[in-house]
């Protein structure tokens, strides 16, 4: 019995559907490895801590318990950030429940050790 070397009449699209998952796969793994699919740049965890505990300890010490808007700017001049900085940190982290359980853990115990009064 001859051998039919006829075409599958798909046989040409399902090749290229091959090939351009092959090639979203190769630029995937190409962004992945030029950082593209890192984390966006923000603040590091320990200076967000050291300027909210500035800001809170601050606002404490007020009898509103809220910064005028000049204290405020001089707390984060004094870290070298913006409102902005801790609001992208913020926004970058958020999604992450635990490592932002575990900020708040201990922004609030660094809050506790503070002396009375300050």
């Amino acid at each position: 019995m001859p051998i039919s070397l006829h075409r599958c009449p798909n046989s040409d699209t399902t090749t290229r559907l091959l090939g351009s998952r092959l090639l979203a796969g190769l630029v995937l793994l190409a962004c992945v490895g030029c950082g593209l699919g890192s984390a966006p740049e923000t603040i590091d965890r320990e200076l967000f801590i050291q300027t909210y505990v500035d800001l809170r300890t601050a606002a404490l010490d007020t009898d509103s318990q809220r910064l005028a808007d000049p204290d405020r700017a001089s707390i984060l001049e004094r870290h070298g950030l913006t409102e902005d900085d801790l609001l992208r940190f913020a926004e970058v982290h958020s999604s992450d429940l635990d490592f932002m359980r575990d900020l708040w853990n201990d922004v609030e115990l660094r809050l506790d050790r503070l002396p009375e009064g300050n």
